[in-house]
């Protein structure tokens, strides 16, 4: 019953997403904000925070890109729980200051995404979990698709996968 309430419930949020309400935010906070709920929880699994460059505050969805960050941030747990080693999870932050990017990149040390699945990831209803609705990276493309942005899997070396957001810095 709790899990089909849960696939209602993502279903729901993914048929009737919110429009982005973007504002001024600082993006730094909102990813120490999420990451410190997963290190609490997950005390088996290192997580790495990085800030490559000081992040100026620039307008977004702060609780649309939160959940996007979470949505990563709970796959990665899963796949480095799955792999029987060490887990560990990296959360970096740069900005390109010439293409005016902020990027966001959640790697982890887990099962990785085969190529055949790449291509279909961020479709809605596609997972290999059993438990997945197929929802969670369908909806996170979206909010990201919404802010001008775009998200992309790559390989992890030496294993593992990495998740790179991509958002404009749009100052107003």
């Amino acid at each position: 019953v709790d899990e089909l309430k849960r696939l209602v419930t993502e279903f729901s949020s993914f048929a009737r997403m919110p429009a982005v309400q973007k504002d001024m935010n600082n993006f730094e906070e909102m990813a120490k904000d999420a990451m410190v709920l997963y290190t609490e929880v997950n005390k088996g699994i290192d997580f790495t925070y990085t800030c490559k460059d000081a992040v100026p505050s620039f307008s977004f969805d702060l609780k649309q890109i939160k959940r996007v960050l979470i949505n990563l941030l709970d796959n990665a747990v899963g796949s480095v729980s799955e792999n029987g080693n060490k887990g560990c999870i990296d959360v970096i932050i740069s900005q390109d200051e010439e293409q005016k990017h902020v990027l966001l990149e959640v790697r982890d040390n887990g099962q990785g995404v085969n190529d055949e699945d790449k291509h279909h990831l961020f479709e809605p209803y596609f997972s290999r979990k059993k438990t997945g609705t197929g929802l969670g990276l369908a909806i996170a493309s979206t909010i990201i698709s919404d802010h001008g942005g775009y998200i992309r899997v790559k390989d992890n070396e030496p294993r593992g996968a990495r998740f790179i957001v991509e958002l404009p810095l749009i100052y107003s």
